[in-house]
């Protein structure tokens, strides 16, 4: 989850935001939406218990097209897309700290790294994930306690002011700006991917949704307390690596290099992330559609579905921004979250489904909803190039399981 979000939405929020009360109030709101997620992904998870994530949940519930276009999208827009993103973003802040590597390159060297890392095999894949994780929090935590100790040069109120603030969380900024939050939080579903591979997973996966979306949840609003403590609101103003920004005013250009680059080394955790859950989705397909068949692996590890989300990552890293790529995986994946839960009144028709966790399940279907019609308000190119990648994925299962047959 802790990926590219994080690091580069403060500096857009605060085009907008003149305090700190409605930005750390995105924040939980972002948090509280992920959780009603994470709860209702672990209901289904109880009831569907098969590796897949929505390739699995929507083929159950709707109709097999839908889960083939929630597989594809996972492919493409769910975890290569997002692949790119954060390899960017790494190479940013790499940049950030030693100037002379470009960024774009470092991208693309990342992703093949972890790549290679993923392909040995599923014991050194999990070795490589929990030290580059462990690093990840551990960097976060230092930073946070950094901050907490040393003077910051934050200029930004902090106190609610009613008049002021409730008029900015009520304004079409503050949904925009949402939806860089809820882009921020995605990930928190991941767990449900492996759902066969996971010991008890009726137990497992439930600690693994809810404890990890309130712990990130805790560390992004933490985080942004930090850098709006360390750096004034005009230097953190429009600027995408905040984190540079910050470690730089309260620490020092050359301290803030330094910092960046552990920043850098954090992010490659997500980008090692996406490479470990991404292939396993398309190796589910391949596994239940002969017509995928190619991207069948027999070991422990799906190499050649790691391949192409690779390959496909390194592609879009060549090619496209960063907000372009965040427009256009957030359209396919809000979907398919949408339907998913919304998948749970279906199934829970005879009482299947505790009536307590219907609550989470409308509040997240109302504010999935709205988020999808706001991304093409934000931006209807993007949005709806990945509105109709969703339906032409959906449409392909139909001639792929006629020539499966």
């Amino acid at each position: 989850m802790i990926g590219t979000g994080v690091f580069v939405s403060l500096g857009y929020q605060l085009l907008d935001f003149h305090s700190a009360p409605p930005i750390l109030f995105l924040w939980l709101l972002g948090g509280l939406v992920a959780l009603c997620g994470a709860l209702c992904y672990a209901e289904l998870a109880r009831h569907l218990p098969k590796s897949g994530g929505e390739y699995h949940f929507l083929g159950a519930i709707y109709h097999p097209s839908l889960g083939f276009m929630a597989g594809l999208l996972s492919a493409i827009a769910g975890f290569a897309a997002p692949t790119a993103i954060t390899a960017l973003a790494m190479g940013a802040y790499l940049n950030k700290a030693l100037p002379w590597i470009d960024a774009t390159a470092a991208a693309a060297v990342v992703i093949v790294i972890g790549a290679a890392a993923h392909g040995l095999s599923a014991s050194t894949s999990g070795r490589v994930q929990v030290v580059a994780t462990t690093l990840k929090l551990l960097l976060i935590t230092v930073f946070l306690v950094a901050t907490c100790v040393i003077p910051g040069k934050g200029d930004i109120r902090w106190s609610f002011d009613a008049a002021e603030d409730l008029p900015q969380v009520l304004s079409p900024m503050f949904a925009g700006a949402a939806f860089y939050v809820f882009y921020a939080y995605s990930g928190w579903n991941a767990a449900v991917y492996g759902l066969e591979e996971w010991n008890r997973p009726e137990r497992t996966v439930k600690r693994a949704l809810v404890g990890g979306t309130l712990l990130v949840t805790a560390l992004y609003v933490g985080l942004n307390m930090a850098f709006l403590k360390a750096a004034p609101v005009e230097a953190l103003k429009g600027k995408e690596e905040v984190g540079h920004v910050a470690a730089q005013a309260m620490f020092g250009d050359q301290a803030g290099q330094v910092i960046s680059g552990l920043f850098a080394t954090g992010l490659f955790a997500s980008v090692s992330a996406l490479l470990w859950a991404g292939p396993r989705v398309l190796g589910a397909m391949a596994r239940d559609l002969p017509a995928l068949r190619f991207f069948y692996s027999p070991g422990e590890v799906p190499l050649k579905a790691l391949a192409f989300q690779a390959i496909l990552a390194l592609v879009l890293v060549g090619s496209s921004k960063i907000d372009s790529l965040m427009t256009y995986t957030q359209t396919g994946l809000t979907l398919c979250t949408f339907l998913t839960v919304a998948g749970l009144f279906k199934i829970g028709r005879g009482g299947r489904i505790p009536r307590i966790t219907y609550l989470p399940a409308l509040l997240f279907v109302a504010v999935t909803g709205f988020v999808i019609v706001r991304m093409f308000m934000h931006g209807w190119g993007p949005a709806t190039i990945g509105l109709l990648t969703a339906a032409v994925c959906a449409g392909l299962w139909f001639p792929l399981q006629r020539f499966s047959r």
